[in-house]
């Protein structure tokens, strides 16, 4: 077994090259072959140093001890294993114990490499779960990051360890990053929040690997040109295979209960107006509110889930086109989907528009659709009883297949009424008084402006490519001084579903970009 304390090496900045490739249904980008580089399969121990560089594990974790294991390798093959690590987290009944930043790090040494000659840092990593402590939440292993070093550049900051005794792969995308060379893959395991385990955690981690394209000249991704949203708050289900991702928003304050113990009117109203979700062909597709008291609550990624008493409220779409809005509920009953009661209305107009839930005198419940139809029923009044202030209130998407993963809603308008606060919200931002992020994934939760214009997506793998560039006319070279550069700091790039990007095109960036106001524009890459 192996205790080491190595004190981590410094951070350096890195440069960017550019890339350009035209759009309008034009596309290049020419890419050499490259080989996979494999940084450690863990074949054998390496001579007991496991090809370590260095390992930073900081004093938060009382111990980190590792050794090779040749019963484990995540491919199955009999002749090679993996490096068993266990980080001796404190205790929770420690005192040393906290929900502040801490991770360790291991760093291992490659030769000298060029980002864009590959696509992905890829791991493998199983969780002993009999051997391990479950975080606060109860729900995770605390997270992984991946990093890269000489430059230091962070390609995943943050994935939870999941709650599986299976192989788990983490993938980290090299496109976006500056081209200049690089040395050492590092993987990290965090402790933060309620993300922070109560215990020691073991793992087995196996095949390091920066994957390379497949075939050359097969780096030439297709763009495509969709018109963006509405204005408003945009929930892409974007975590890769997310089947059950909440990709959501959550109110900062908790005085926002219907129960006329706390609430200021006998009448409170919940409403959200859709401006935008997916069609007939992602049947399961929920636009959803959460209404959750603290009593029972239990915090983590499926709140409505582990919480004890939930109710949650979902618009979706029927096959013929009409739109559909069930209220559900369950009480005293964690862990669990169980539902207490459901009802379901139709609306004939379809999902977009505004739902209204109507609460009076704490039992009397009505929904409201986009066409003013509306339907009544009541809740005993033990259950109302349970959700008094502090209650929160979510707003968001669930994907509900896999399927779906990658649509999205766009809400134009929360409001919440009669209730001890009160939200009357259009998303001009995301407001950081009103709400904070609740998402698997954040960056697929933004403001989509006012003057968005439009949505250009193409297709992994994207290595190499940076940003993205315009031109208002095709006889324009195709090269960074005649098309205008229009960096993802403008732009914003969005991994989505692990198999495409997005970036939203706003017209004040094009404003910008052109130093006027383009009549036509085209749009592309490019890769030298």
């Amino acid at each position: 077994m192996k205790t080491k304390n190595i004190e981590q090496i410094p951070k350096i900045q890195r440069r960017l090259l550019s890339a350009l490739a035209g759009f309008a249904l034009i596309c290049s980008g020419l890419g050499a072959q490259a080989q996979d580089l494999i940084v450690n399969s863990f074949d054998n121990d390496g001579g007991g140093t496991f090809g370590l560089d260095w390992a930073n594990f900081r004093d938060y974790a009382y111990s980190v001890d590792y050794s090779f294991d040749a019963t484990q390798d995540s491919t199955g093959n009999p002749s090679s294993g993996s490096m068993y690590v266990t980080v001796n987290w404190p205790l929770q009944s420690d005192f040393s114990w906290n929900e502040g930043w801490n991770d360790i790090q291991f760093a291992w040494g490659t030769p000298t490499f060029c980002c864009s000659n590959y696509i992905n840092f890829d791991v493998d990593i199983k969780v002993d779960v009999t051997n391990s402590s479950l975080s606060a939440d109860g729900w995770s292993y605390g997270a992984v990051e991946l990093i890269i070093n000489n430059q230091w550049v962070t390609l995943v900051g943050w994935v939870n360890l999941a709650p599986t005794a299976e192989w788990q792969h983490f993938s980290g995308s090299f496109s976006g990053i500056t081209n200049a060379l690089n040395s050492e893959a590092i993987i990290g395991f965090i402790s933060d929040g309620t993300s922070s385990p109560t215990g020691p955690v073991s793992v087995w981690i196996d095949n390091i690997v920066f994957t390379a394209p497949p075939t050359v000249f097969t780096n030439q991704p297709t763009l495509s040109l969709a018109k963006a949203p509405p204005a408003g708050l945009t929930c892409i289900c974007s975590k890769p295979l997310g089947t059950w991702q909440r990709q959501m928003v959550q109110t900062v304050n908790s005085n926002y209960s219907w129960n006329t113990a706390t609430a200021v009117s006998p009448t409170t109203t919940y409403s959200m107006n859709i401006a935008a979700c997916p069609g007939v062909n992602y049947p399961g597709f929920e636009s959803q509110m959460f209404l959750i008291p603290g009593a029972g609550m239990v915090a983590g990624p499926s709140v409505d889930w582990y919480s004890a008493n939930v109710v949650d409220f979902f618009v979706g779409e029927n096959p013929d086109g009409t739109g559909a809005g069930t209220l559900q509920y369950k009480v005293n009953n964690p862990s669990s989907g169980n539902m207490a009661l459901a009802v379901s209305i139709p609306c004939a107009s379809g999902p977009v528009g505004n739902w209204i839930l109507t609460f009076n005198n704490n039992t009397n419940v009505t929904i409201t659709t986009p066409d003013n139809t509306s339907t009544n029923f009541t809740i005993p009044a033990s259950d109302a009883s349970l959700f008094q202030d502090p209650l929160s209130v979510y707003v968001g998407t669930l994907p509900n297949n896999n399927a779906n993963v990658g649509q999205s809603s766009t809400f134009s308008r929360v409001q919440v009424s009669g209730s001890a606060g009160s939200i009357n919200d259009t998303f001009a931002s995301l407001n950081p008084a009103t709400w904070v992020l609740y998402a698997e994934d954040p960056p697929g939760v933004f403001i989509t402006a006012p003057d968005a214009k439009y949505w250009v997506t193409w297709p992994f793998p994207d290595y190499g490519f940076t940003n993205l560039y315009a031109s208002d006319n095709l006889a324009k070279q195709l090269g960074s001084s005649q098309w205008s550069s229009l960096p993802t700091a403008a732009t914003g790039w969005i991994s989505v579903g692990g198999a495409e990007r997005l970036t939203v095109i706003n017209q004040s960036t094009l404003n910008t970009a052109f130093g006027h106001a383009p009549t036509n524009c085209f749009f592309g890459l490019f890769h030298p």
